[in-house]
């Protein structure tokens, strides 16, 4: 049975004398969760709190800050010191909305959203008016997204309920800062790994459930109904192809868009019981500066591995000479289609 990067780096957390230098620095980036898994026939849509890759996430996510700190994150937007949208944010990516809904004596206000082609970034004020908040040291939410039509495109929801879509997010950051009075800050950024979103104007989040994670009470879970209609700033996006011919790897596609660039690559060869090496698969521009992927997703065919790949660089970087260098392989250099 194959495991999932997931469970993979949870293990190499628990031996850390072992772990990878590439490995180390993902998990040293502050709230940041590094999601990657292997693309299967199904997929269970909502991780459980008590399984492995829950664990890594509370590990890599699960702080409260000050207020101080917490402002500061929340004027930098989406805090997971993640180059691209931190650039697309300065240039005017990011959508504020500030819309509030209460349901079930909690109330959710929508703060701010970012989308490009691969992307997705939500910034929520949660307020449980019954709750002490120096008791939560966690909080999740289960959410289904529609489009203008109505139709399900996305969920993130426990396996007792039905999903009508197969959904879009191959990987999922959070973090929650503590904000002023008696709410949490929480921030979500959902990766599509191989697909582009589809156009999210007009489309709808509703969460259904909020997961509170106390020190004295354990899980508390409060089911109701907080919908929001999302209105997105324009998503742009930009191709590149390889320069020439690299012998042994394809470049299938490679796209440039707001805050995300996305690559996906044929190998000549069964990579799929190295799952640790994409982590040190490096997009590279003209000034030296390293990118490494925040996601990943892995197929097998006919003894090939194809790759997709999410990287942290926005359409708003100026070096637009990029290469993908990928070790045991002539490095790739990208120019634009256009």
């Amino acid at each position: 049975m194959k495991k999932s990067l997931d469970d993979r780096l949870h293990e190499e957390m628990n031996r850390e004398q072992e772990i990878p230098d590439i490995v180390q620095k993902a998990f040293d980036r502050s709230y940041t969760e590094i999601r990657s898994k292997l693309k299967r026939k199904t997929t269970k849509r909502w991780l459980k709190p008590i399984s492995a890759a829950a664990a890594c996430a509370v590990l890599a996510s699960g702080m409260i800050l000050s207020n101080d700190t917490a402002m500061a994150k929340l004027k930098a937007f989406l805090g997971f010191e993640d180059a691209g949208i931190e650039l697309a944010s300065q240039n005017g990516e990011v959508q504020y909305v500030g819309v509030s809904q209460s349901s079930q004596d909690v109330k959710v206000t929508l703060e701010n959203t970012f989308a490009d082609a691969y992307r997705v970034g939500l910034q929520m004020e949660i307020l449980p008016k019954n709750m002490d908040i120096k008791d939560i040291y966690h909080v999740g939410i289960e959410y289904r997204m529609y489009d203008s039509k109505g139709i399900e495109i996305d969920a993130l929801v426990s396996d007792t309920k039905p999903l009508n879509s197969k959904g879009i997010t191959g990987n999922a950051e959070e973090q929650i800062l503590k904000g002023s009075g008696q709410s949490i800050i929480y921030e979500l950024l959902l990766q599509s790994n191989e697909l582009a979103w589809p156009s999210l104007e007009n489309a709808q989040l509703v969460i259904e459930s909020i997961h509170f994670y106390t020190e004295k009470k354990g899980i508390i879970t409060i089911n109701g109904e907080w919908p929001f209609t999302l209105t997105p700033t324009k998503v742009v996006t930009q191709s590149f192809e390889a320069e020439k011919a690299v012998e042994g790897i394809q470049l299938q596609s490679a796209t440039l868009t707001n805050g995300s660039m996305h690559v996906s690559l044929m190998v000549d060869a069964n990579l799929y019981e190295d799952e640790n090496q994409f982590f040190e698969w490096v997009l590279t521009n003209e000034k030296g500066e390293s990118f490494y992927a925040r996601g990943a997703n892995i197929e097998l065919k006919d003894g090939k591995t194809v790759v997709n790949l999410v990287y942290p660089y926005s359409i708003w970087n100026k070096e637009k000479q990029l290469s993908l260098n990928i070790k045991g392989y002539e490095k790739i250099k990208l120019k634009s289609k256009e």
